[in-house]
């Protein structure tokens, strides 16, 4: 069964005609048409006791054809149902100057903390196939790098391009967390969590973590914390512990405050593992409304359309 979209655009099928009935004492047409369709008008007047000739018909042809496109012609296909999980997630991830330290060892190669999760975060968010992924980077300030979106590769892409200090040399954990509660306030979704990355303490921006944890769990979102720093003695080049700024305390009360988990990351075998950890418990398969797949049909008028205009070329080329 064959639908359209505007199949009021039918009704204009007889206009050539109506148009030729509109004529001014002055033998001038009151509505401009088409030169086209004018000599097919030319002809049909002249010809009213012959046969119609072949170049009217190809003329009709072609009116008809541009109509049936303009209708927007399209057949149902099979019907699908699209999983969908009703979830909502922000992603904080820290972008503050100590997240350039290379302290984390992948394949022998040593890598800055940054480069490591952006390995690791871009393949926990391709696979939330389903979910509404923003992101928000924070330093010294916060700010919404992606708004919510089903576009996954898009998020993927603002991740890539992150870089480090982009928002400062310091940590606003608190802004963080606001600005990704932001995010998911006016989200319908039934379930909502942040996850929240950082390698250093609080020590810029106007919200207290705890405070906004707290505001966090009034509207039923969790916030599950990832404290990332390595504690490998091999390295050399530190004069302190490399995550001797680590406030692993106020990021476990933000987790424990917002009814969401904790989770420590000293190596890339660790962060790896907490990310596949979250996936399954932030995942529950629910189905949306079934989408019935629409097969265009526009094509096959154009086609004809194409067809009568290169016989009516060849004609008129033949009559000269």
């Amino acid at each position: 069964m064959i639908h359209m979209d505007w199949p009021w655009a039918l009704l204009l099928l007889p206009l050539p005609l109506l148009a030729g009935l509109y004529k001014k004492p002055n033998n001038h047409s009151s509505i401009r048409i088409p030169t086209v369709l004018e000599k097919a008008l030319n002809n049909v007047r002249t010809q009213k006791h012959e046969s119609v000739n072949t170049r009217s018909i190809l003329l009709w042809l072609a009116w008809i054809a541009l109509l049936g496109s303009l209708s927007q012609p399209w057949q149902p296909g099979n019907t699908v149902v699209q999983p969908v999980s009703g979830r909502a997630i922000a992603i904080a991830i820290d972008v503050s100057g100590s997240m350039e330290r290379n302290d984390f060892i992948l394949n022998g190669e040593t890598l800055d903390r940054l480069s490591v999760v952006k390995k690791i975060a871009t393949q926990f968010i391709s696979k939330r196939q389903g979910d509404r992924i923003s992101l928000v980077l924070y330093g010294k300030e916060a700010f919404i790098a992606s708004p919510l979106t089903f576009d996954l590769a898009s998020v993927n892409n603002v991740l890539q391009s992150a870089g480090i200090g982009m928002a400062g040399r310091s940590t606003a954990i608190g802004d963080a967390i606001g600005l990704s509660i932001q995010t998911l306030t006016s989200d319908p979704a039934s379930q909502k969590a942040i996850i929240l990355l950082s390698d250093g303490t609080n020590n810029a921006g106007s919200v207290e973590p705890e405070s906004a944890a707290s505001f966090a769990k009034t509207l039923d979102i969790r916030i599950h914390t990832i404290a990332l720093g390595s504690e490998d003695k091999e390295l050399s080049g530190y004069k302190l512990a490399q995550s001797a700024d680590l406030d692993e305390a106020t990021l476990m009360a933000i987790a424990e405050e917002s009814s969401g988990r904790f989770y420590r990351a000293k190596s890339y075998d660790d962060l790896n593992d907490i990310y596949a950890a979250i996936d399954s418990l932030e995942r529950v398969e629910v189905n949306a409304p079934p989408v019935i797949l629409r097969h265009d049909l526009r094509h096959w008028p154009l086609y004809c359309l194409l067809l009568c205009l290169t016989l009516l070329s060849y004609q008129h080329r033949a009559r000269q």
